[in-house]
């Protein structure tokens, strides 16, 4: 395997890898995601290959696999073993700031909460 690169955590970046963590072994894929986090599948897609691309994924093709919506094979991404140290930092460095912020104006991030709507706390 080719060596792990360094990819910039932003938030959504933090939320995909927490929903890797969460499942962990489990294959993910887009569509899921994209529930889970709320965020749009240009975001997740563009993260998604971001995290491919840095090895910190692996990219299941399965041409013999199609949703049962009759749409293109489901592609499904599985986080690598030896990403998880580094995704685990990644999570908590940016989870850090958010669980610093005064309660009154605490920011929630989908994905690290279930169930949780982007915004403000009131």
């Amino acid at each position: 395997m080719s060596e792990m690169k360094d990819v910039r955590v932003t938030l959504a970046v933090a939320a995909i890898l927490n929903a890797f963590l969460e499942g962990m072994g489990q294959a993910q894929y887009g569509y899921k995601l994209m529930t889970e986090t709320g965020f749009s599948s240009a975001k997740v897609y563009q993260i998604l290959a971001r995290l491919v691309t840095a090895g910190w994924l692996i990219r299941h093709d399965d041409p013999d696999a199609s949703p049962a919506s009759g749409g293109p094979p489901r592609i499904t991404y599985t986080l690598r073993p030896e990403a998880v140290p580094r995704a685990r930092r990644a999570v908590t460095t940016a989870r850090a700031p958010l669980e610093a912020a005064p309660q009154k104006r605490r920011f929630t991030l989908p994905g690290f909460q279930p169930g949780v709507v982007t915004g403000w706390d009131t």
